[in-house]
């Protein structure tokens, strides 16, 4: 799954390509489905699982909340997280760079993100307007998973004014540059279909093999 400052660049810079109504509350769902403990993040990211494949079913999303996600801009920007993870997912495996194979791996990528935030920051010249939680007491949202909010975007914070310095392993700035060129340009183009009354992306095009 893409790191959450990658998510909020998505999110700055589809809200600037099409316009949204509210830009902090699709920001805020552009990152929500990470602001969960590690056992909620099947849930949250509506992961379907079969006997050989997996895939983050953002067609379920859309079915269940069209109408939501038409009228409100959090759950339109919850959608794109789950779109872009699906992105993320086809672009770091599909294109055959070299990924985690085990936890210890995990905490390298991990330190990647660290690492990269001030790039994302600095080359984007993206800034935090998340500086509160704008979530009603009874978001539909809330039926999905058990969010924690507040201390996500407080952790959040930290991102903008981190300079962890470094090398990174698996994912370096020119694979991040090559994503956002690659994905941002369908991810706008959903959104504005949506608008629309339609959509051109499914989320069986993204399925994946399960491993082991």
């Amino acid at each position: 799954m893409a790191q959450r400052t990658i998510h909020y660049l998505f999110g700055v810079m589809i809200a600037d390509a099409v316009g949204v109504t509210d830009r902090e509350r699709f920001l805020l769902g552009s990152v929500m489905p990470d602001a969960i403990d590690t056992k909620d993040r099947n849930a949250s990211h509506f992961k379907k699982r079969t006997e050989t494949h997996d895939r983050f079913d953002f067609d379920a999303f859309r079915a269940r909340y069209l109408d939501r996600m038409l009228r409100d801009d959090l759950y339109l920007g919850y959608y794109m997280h789950l779109v872009e993870d699906a992105f993320y997912r086809a672009f770091v495996y599909g294109d055959g760079y070299r990924m985690p194979q085990n936890m210890d791996e995990v905490k390298l990528l991990h330190n990647d993100y660290h690492i990269l935030n001030a790039y994302i920051v600095e080359k984007y010249g993206i800034q935090n307007i998340l500086h509160r939680n704008v979530l009603s007491a009874d978001e539909s949202l809330f039926e999905i998973a058990d969010f924690h909010v507040d201390a996500f975007l407080a952790e959040m914070e930290n991102d903008f004014s981190e300079r962890t310095t470094g090398s990174t392993v698996f994912l370096t700035e020119s694979m991040l540059d090559e994503f956002v060129g690659k994905y941002l340009p369908p991810a706008v183009e959903e959104v504005k279909s949506l608008k629309s009354g339609k959509t051109f992306l499914k989320a069986s095009d993204y399925a994946y093999r399960r491993r082991g």
